[in-house]
């Protein structure tokens, strides 16, 4: 299956050292990226484009909070940019994050309470970084 490393930079850029008045206005900027770093070894079953479609969802409730349960039955991370669940006419924000390979996770529903049946509307991510747009019924 897929492997993947998650890699975290911070620049930060050196005080410029100068003899002039210290009391001068100075603006200094820090980054801080993180990339995901995915290996894939040849010859894996199936296609990467394909993983998200795959997913099997459930809806659940654990303690006091809706949440929903995907499991992936494909050699590939699934990472999301971002997700939303329709239930009883009002939509709701998911935190969904990734999901590994032949794994399963389980994402906040924010602001539902009590599981019930809606839809699942998200976004993938594919391996260009480009977004492919995806739904399932629960």
């Amino acid at each position: 299956p897929d492997s993947v490393f998650c890699c975290t930079l911070l620049v930060v850029p050196p005080k410029a050292k100068s003899n002039v008045e210290e009391n001068k206005n100075l603006l200094q900027l820090a980054f801080r990226t993180r990339i995901k770093l995915f290996y894939r070894p040849t010859g894996l079953p199936g296609a990467p484009a394909e993983a998200a479609k795959q997913l099997k969802w459930q809806v659940a409730s654990e303690q006091g909070h809706a949440v929903l349960r995907a499991d992936n039955p494909t050699p590939y991370y699934v990472s999301f940019n971002s997700a939303t669940y329709t239930s009883g006419g009002k939509r709701y924000d998911v935190d969904a994050t990734m999901v590994a390979p032949f794994g399963k996770a389980a994402f906040t529903v924010k602001g539902l309470q009590n599981a019930s049946a809606g839809k699942l509307e998200f976004q993938s991510i594919n391996d260009y970084g480009g977004i492919i747009a995806g739904s399932a019924s629960l």
